[in-house]
């Protein structure tokens, strides 16, 4: 079938629209692709591409291919998913059943008439149908490619009808190597299967009829052959090595196999030896050439155990040759990935037959050691069966040994494990590793060959260092040399080479021959893993000295490159310096030391500063605390190192910045005393981010560091003891939040009745905002519990950004609107912030405003007052004797309200439910009687009793790890209570976590206002949303069995039973109050016992305990066992991981909140100062 001799109508619309769909003017393009996409529910649609694209000009035609492989894609989209749903066929089907006959007919006459060569296009098209159609679905095109491969059998020399069947063939091929299914791999192995015999002698044949002899030139290849043999030649060469690694199996079994790879291998030589007499001629051959090496990098990878049977050397040699005198650099780089393969791969170069080859062998100078066949030592097995065999009657002599290889599967997709032939894979990987050392030994051995790759292939050219040092401070690596990633492969160790190494650094002249020394560090700093353990100190020492002597005759074209070489040798050091000794420590701090400190302002020394700060750093986080660091506690070289940091620091390289300021503010503290006092540097570091280096970089430098600070204190300490914080770090870590929040002057619109300045941001870069937020919270944290131990002055500052805050979450940009907080656009932190400062304004202030009963909600107490002005209600409180604290309380609320009206469980709702615990415990009578603060109160009331009905489980419903916990139920005393529900007595975690944090808020509510919190509860419970109180009750006693790390959210949970079960008993006059327990009834075991989670059996009257009596055991167990803590309080410690660049940073826990949160739970009355009282007190009276 031929495409139509002249364009139908519809032939040219189609024509005219794939013009169109790439037209300059936009709504012609949209207009055409809406056309094309119409056109394609066409079943003929694609066969009338195929058309189009023969009968067109080039542009068109490759339009043409591209809308058939989009349109073949959604159609096999469709068609996928129709068949495995198991519906029939439709026009989709259709479409594709027209195109595969267009495609076959095309096809057809390109593999049959000379001299139409098959374009691309339709060879990719082709490959994709066949990825899943081919050949089961598709044996007319399966038929037709045989018949290809018979045709070009019969035919004495290549034609273009057989490299358009091999083309086909490559890229369907390649096509099907690509599927991962199991079933997909195994019909790819049917396959290869089949094509196997006709690729192989059509190889054969293009082999005995071009290249066998071996007298052919490259340029008797450009000139005699033809492009098409050249390109068929390549296009065989691609199929059959597919062929090889992903389809056929078991090739180190079929001896026809490998005799066709030598023969490949034999190939590979002769093209590398035509590239190697005339580069400059035949392309073609060279990429060939490549395509071979290739192919052995793959047969390494996918099916190495191959080598036990066809000698490494065929491939290595011509290599070993090419590489001695080749000048491509395409071709050199794919030997060198041969090469990587090799040495990478567990069969050819394992590990254990390499001892023993060499204890057979040894290196021997390059002088070969004389093996035979069959000698005592080694045995060479020609074929497979013969190994199987000696392998069955080795195992068979040996009693009760079980041989089993202990090699890994291989990687190759297709191909299966090695596992399944035992031992033979034993003796398969030690052949090979034999052959491999075998022909690096014939070559001069490892060392030989090392020195080779060194002086070929790992020198640096002038012309690369120029241009790498044109950076002034240079930090990534330049350009690795071509044996780079060899020399990394070969996984060198052992006292030889580091001697070898050692020599060439030690004996080479850094002036006259610069680019020797520099090949030997290279070599150094890749195999340093390696030879570390071959290392002594006289080693490192001599290095050291070398690398000194170096850097002082280094001539200024190369010495930022030498600079770089010395510095990664000895950040390598630094990351095992554990392992040194102390000499050889000490020498390394001194040799860094001097890096640091060298005086100059020219670019080689300021290179010198600057590579070494990485090194320096390592060193001082991994051994700060051994004893060889006295040298600087000794002497005055501290504030030398901490200069020339701070100068470093200038540098705008982001990683030394960072670094160099973490180890000017670590050191400044680690080695503080009253001889050295380095309060000043840190004063110096905030004079180098205040004088126009605040950059974002530094900025983050600091504040990463400054977290750093904060994330190894121990804040237990930080609380409890006044002089624990270093005075000097204090300072600065609150200057540095000082300076990084932004202040302007307030404008006269938007002035705070006590304030002439706003806050502007929290930083100058909104991607810092957060770090600066997470140390804000935590230097409020960690002040200690006797405020006045701080720094007046300080402390004012401190307070003086409170109101700022507030104003700043609240107002948006001077109008009192909220839409900051309405938006949701207010972090947790920043409320937590606000949290704190009430929390330490309130400790400050020792005395708490009373209870609700106060008359109009506003009192003085002898702390603080309370007023009004401007519609606003204010807290007022002195704090020291230089400074008054003033702040909006109505603006707190707001910021509290607004936040819990987001979703339950989010951060910023906990952030609101801390803060509320703050508001309703210092400002209860300000809080409770408002509409608005009531209301979200309820809120949190039905919420809290919504977990509370959810962890009333009925025994039926019970999940899996609940099913065998005991039953307990609230009945009416009567023994014949019909009513009473039994319910499960373990309670989820997620509901005690719920819960944990409403508890103080509720007892709070109902102790200081339990008219507004009955009138709460009765609403709540009328909503129609729970059965009964009972359950609610119930859940409550259970769960404050789980509150095991707090007593006083333990008792807290008692109080709330009382108070709702106080506040519902009028309302509910049958309200069962009765507990009643009794085992699982799937553990028979235990039943009778009277051992129930609540109590050790309070009473044996099986009707019922009466709740009051209940509680009251209760709380008697939890008295008892308080009154005899020495500890002052009780805190519920929380971590909040947060990960910044890789390290956790963990907040401190709040101590003042926990501790008023705790009174909260526990205490009626809070109108006296709680921090005199101790803590068993806290349970009997107040």
């Amino acid at each position: 079938m031929e495409p139509p001799s002249a364009l139908s109508a519809e032939h040219a619309l189609v024509a005219e629209l794939l013009s169109n769909s790439v037209a300059a003017d936009r709504r012609v393009r949209e207009e055409a692709y809406a056309r094309i996409v119409e056109l394609e529910s066409r079943p003929t649609f694609l066969a009338t591409l195929i058309d189009v694209a023969y009968m067109s000009d080039a542009g068109v035609s490759k339009l043409a291919f591209i809308c058939a492989k989009n349109a073949l894609a959604r159609i096999r989209g469709v068609s996928a998913a129709r068949t495995t749903r198991g519906i029939a066929a439709d026009d989709s089907d259709a479409a594709l059943e027209n195109l595969k006959s267009r495609l076959l007919s095309v096809l057809e006459a390109h593999l049959t008439e000379p001299g139409r060569l098959l374009c691309k296009d339709v060879a990719l098209l082709v490959r994709k149908i066949c990825r899943w159609n081919y050949p089961q679905s598709w044996m007319p095109m399966h038929e037709l490619l045989v018949r290809g491969l018979e045709a070009a059998l019969a035919e004495p020399a290549p034609s273009t009808p057989t490299l358009n069947c091999v083309l086909l063939l490559h890229h369907i091929f390649k096509e099907k190597c690509s599927m991962r299914l199991v079933r997909d791999r195994n019909a790819t192995v049917q396959l290869a299967e089949a094509l196997y015999p006709f690729v192989s002698k059509l190889w054969l044949q293009h082999w005995l009829h071009l290249w066998a002899s071996g007298g052919l030139d490259a340029a008797q290849a450009r000139s005699a052959l033809s492009s098409t043999t050249l390109e068929t030649s390549r296009y065989l060469d691609s199929l059959l090595i597919a062929l090889y690694t992903h389809g056929l199996r078991d090739v180190y079994q079929r001896s026809e196999l490998l005799d066709l790879l030598r023969l490949v291998y034999a190939k590979l030589k002769l093209h590398l030896s035509l590239v190697l007499t005339a580069p400059g001629e035949g392309s073609v051959v060279a990429k060939n050439c490549r395509r071979l090496l290739r192919g052995v990098s793959e047969m390494l990878d996918k099916e190495a155990m191959v080598f036990a049977f066809v000698d490494i050397a065929l491939v290595l040699n011509p290599v070993f040759d090419y590489l001695a005198s080749g000048s491509s650099e395409p071709v050199i780089s794919q030997c060198m990935d041969v090469l990587c393969s090799a040495f990478k791969s567990p069969v050819l170069n394992n590990e254990r037959y390499m001892a023993q080859f060499s204890a057979m062998h040894g290196d021997g100078g390059g002088a070969r050691t004389s093996r035979k066949a069959g000698s005592e030592d080694f045995t060479i097995f020609a074929t497979f069966s013969d190994m199987r065999a000696h392998s069955e009657m080795s195992a068979s002599c040996a009693k009760n040994v079980t041989v089993v290889s202990a090699l890994k599967a291989s990687s190759s997709p297709t191909k299966g494990s090695y596992l399944s032939i035992g031992g033979v894979a034993n003796y398969m990987s030690r052949q090979a590793t034999f052959f491999f050392w075998e022909c690096v030994l014939a070559r001069g051995g490892l060392m030989a060959l090392l020195e080779f790759l060194r002086r070929r292939f790992m020198t640096q050219s002038a012309e690369a260092i120029a241009e790498w040092s044109e950076e002034a401070v240079p930090m990534d690596a330049p350009a690795y040399a071509p044996a780079h990633a060899l020399i990394g492969a070969m996984k060198l160790a052992g006292a030889p080479v580091l001697q070898w190494i050692m020599g060439g650094i030690l004996g080479a002249d850094c002036r006259a021959d610069f680019f020797t020394l520099d090949s030997y560090l290279q070599i150094y700093t890749i195999a340093f893993p390696g030879i570390a353990g071959a290392h002594s100190c006289k080693h490192y020492l001599a290095l050291l000295d070398a690398m000194k002597a170096a850097l002082a005759a280094a001539d200024p074209e190369t010495a930022k490159l030498l600079i770089f070489r010395c510095s990664r040798i000895v950040g390598a050091w630094a990351e095992r310096i554990n392992l040194f000794e102390e000499q050889t420590k000490s020498e390394l701090l001194r040799y860094l030391l001097y890096c640091l400190c060298c005086e100059g302002d020219s670019l080689t020394t300021v290179n010198l500063r600057v590579q070494h700060v990485v090194p320096f750093h390592r060193l001082y986080n991994k051994t700060v605390d051994e004893p060889f660091w006295d040298v600087l506690r000794r002497g005055t070289d501290v504030q030398r190192v901490a200069s020339s940091l701070l100068a470093i620091a200038k540098i705008d390289v982001p990683t030394i910045q960072h670094r160099a300021l973490e180890l000017v503010c670590k050191m400044c503290l680690e080695f503080d005393s009253e001889e050295n006092n380095f309060g000043e540097h840190l004063s110096d570091v905030l004079a180098f981010f205040s004088s126009g280096h605040n950059d974002l970089q530094v900025t983050a430098s600091l504040l990463q560091t400054s977290l750093g600070f904060l994330n190894a204190l121990d804040w237990e300490r930080c609380y409890v003891e006044d002089s624990y914080l270093n005075a000097h770090l204090l300072r600065f870590l609150f200057h540095l939040l000082f300076r990084t929040v932004v202040v302007a002057d307030a404008s006269a619109s938007y002035e705070s009745p006590l304030s002439t300045q706003r806050m502007v941001s929290p930083c100058s870069y909104p991607e810092l905002e957060e770090d600066v937020l997470t140390l804000w919270v935590c230097l409020l944290r960690v002040l200690p519990r006797n405020i006045a131990a701080v720094d007046s002055d300080l402390l004012n500052d401190v307070f003086r950004l409170f109101p700022l805050l507030l104003a700043y979450l609240t107002d948006s940009d001077g109008n009192r609107g909220h839409e900051r907080l309405q938006a949701g656009c207010a972090p947790e932190l920043a409320v937590d912030i606000v949290t704190e400062y009430v929390a330490t304004v309130l400790d400050c202030t020792r005395a708490y405003m009373p209870d609700a009963a106060a008359a109009a909600g506003v009192a003085a107490t002898p702390g603080g007052s309370l007023r009004e002005n401007g519609g606003e209600l204010w807290f007022q409180a002195p704090l020291g004797t230089s400074f008054t604290l003033a702040f909006s309380v109505s603006k707190v609320k707001t910021l509290c309200l607004e936040s819990l009206k987001c979703a339950n469980g989010s951060t910023l709702h906990q952030a609101g439910i801390r803060l509320l615990n703050m508001l309703v415990f210092g400002f209860g009578s300000a809080c409770l009687e408002h509409r608005d603060a009531l209301f979200a109160l309820r809120e949190l009331l039905l919420h809290f009793c919504g977990e509370l009905n959810a962890a009333a489980v009925a025994p039926g419903d019970a999940p899996p790890e609940l099913q065998r916990s005991r039953l307990s139920r609230l009945a009416d005393g009567s023994s014949t209570d019909l009513g009473a529900v039994w319910q499960c007595s373990r309670v989820s975690g997620t509901v005690v976590d719920s819960i944990s944090s409403l508890i103080p808020i509720i007892c709070r509510w109902g102790l200081d206002a339990p008219a507004s919190f009955t009138e709460a509860l009765i609403s709540v419970l009328d909503g129609g949303q729970f059965a009964s109180p009972e359950k609610l009750l119930l859940s409550l006693l259970h769960a404050s069995s789980h509150f095991k790390n707090n007593a006083y959210l333990r008792l807290g949970a008692l109080i709330c039973c009382c108070l709702m079960c106080g506040a519902v008993t009028n309302k509910y006059s049958g309200l069962r109050l009765f507990v009643q327990h009794h085992d699982v009834l799937s553990n028979p075991a235990t039943a009778g016992s009277g051992h129930t989670t609540l109590s050790d059996n309070p009473h044996p009257n099986r009707s019922g305990v009466y709740l009051p009596c209940f509680m009251l055991r209760l709380v008697d167990s939890i008295v008892s066992q308080f009154a005899e803590s020495k500890r002052a309080f009780c805190f519920s410690i929380t971590k909040a991981s947060l990960q910044k660049n890789g390290k956790d940073y963990t907040l401190p826990s709040s101590k003042r909140f926990h501790v008023f949160a705790n009174a909260s739970s526990t205490y009626q009355s809070a109108g006296f100062p709680m921090a005199n009282v101790p803590a068993h007190e806290l349970f009997y009276g107040g």
